[in-house]
């Protein structure tokens, strides 16, 4: 009897150990199927794993059946059990990590960085477009992309500098007048200029340019005097001219009005001291495209008045001046935006790294 009892003990304790051999293999072949199932990033797998070590554990303390003589076939029902268990977690991780690559909905507001990141591409897409020659004001694929633009420009503006419903952006041009000026004695070499930007609703590239314009002001001056426009350099980050001729008929190039220079238009800009809506206005200066017009940009709605803007048109001589001593010099740019200031307007501040 002591013999029988001591091989069965022996054979008893053979049959754990194989068990949990057994196990053990499984689980560890089920955890690396499980790592497989992984992606690169990080996942909150650990409830997972810990689900797996307790299943297997509660397997491998499971009293043995009694009456099992196939020591093999237990372990490998064990492991089965396990694998079983194990698969089973695995499929639902796997379902989570396909789950987390499928798009989710936006839980926060597009940021200022992916704004304007769409809208370059957009504005890549327009230039092409403009290269080709097409009459864009009338073709259809050009309007369709140019208004895309125009949206993801108000949300860039409106991300940028603020959103301020029916209220303008402005811009203050700091001016310095030299001694060459006639009045120069009398009312010394300090001046400024308030525009106030056009409608986002109208023409948000335009104002989105000079936004750009002032936001990366380096230096520029008045150097064209002309007797219906005062024309500025302007020295910034903006080197290129506008995507499209961008233009709204309710807001023409009335007197007091800002427009951009040239065709394609800026980033030079002028100042009308006359009205130029037929001048610069739809079929302008060019026999092509009867649509065509000199981007807008605002109005001056301080300078006009004051005798600011009139003292600029002092300059000696006309049209564009050569001697860089006539010029009045644009020494910076200030973005004004709505506030609680005397004017109803505050200086707006933000770090050049926002773009």
């Amino acid at each position: 009897m002591g013999y029988d009892a001591n091989v069965k003990s022996r054979k008893s304790e053979q049959r754990q150990r194989l068990m949990m051999i057994g196990s053990l293999i499984a689980l560890s072949a089920a955890f690396l199927l499980v790592v497989s199932l992984l992606p690169p990033s990080p996942l909150p797998v650990a409830p997972a794993i810990v689900a797996i070590e307790k299943n297997a554990a509660d397997i491998m303390t499971k009293p043995l059946r009694r009456g099992d003589t196939k020591i093999a076939g237990d372990a490998v029902v064990a492991s089965s059990k396990i694998s079983n268990k194990v698969k089973s977690a695995a499929t639902g991780m796997a379902m989570a990590t396909v789950d987390d690559q499928r798009p989710q909905p936006r839980s926060s507001p597009k940021s200022e960085m992916e704004a304007a990141a769409a809208r370059a591409l957009l504005e890549a897409r327009v230039r092409e477009i403009k290269k080709t020659g097409v009459i864009m004001e009338v073709d259809e694929e050009s309007l369709k992309m140019t208004r895309k633009l125009q949206e993801a420009t108000r949300e860039v503006l409106k991300l940028r500098y603020g959103d301020f419903g029916s209220k303008n952006y402005r811009v203050e041009l700091i001016l310095e007048f030299q001694p060459s000026i006639p009045d120069y004695a009398e009312k010394g070499k300090d001046g400024s200029i308030i525009i106030e930007m056009a409608p986002i609703s109208l023409v948000p590239c335009s104002v989105y340019n000079f936004m750009e314009i002032a936001r990366t002001w380096k230096s520029g001056a008045f150097r064209r005097n002309a007797g219906h426009v005062l024309q500025a350099l302007a020295r910034s980050n903006v080197t290129e001219s506008m995507p499209f001729q961008e233009y709204s008929e309710e807001y023409p190039h009335k007197k007091g009005t800002v427009g951009y220079a040239g065709r394609p238009s800026g980033p030079e800009f002028y100042v009308s001291i006359a009205d130029n809506s037929k001048n610069h206005g739809p079929g302008s200066q060019q026999k092509k495209n009867p649509y065509e017009a000199d981007c807008i940009i605002g109005t001056v709605v301080k300078g006009m008045e004051d005798g600011t803007v009139a003292r600029v048109h002092k300059m000696p001589g006309q049209g564009f001046l050569s001697n860089k001593d006539d010029w009045v010099l644009i020494r910076a740019m200030r973005i004004l935006v709505p506030g609680d200031g005397p004017d109803g307007y505050v200086e707006f501040s933000k770090p050049l790294e926002s773009t």
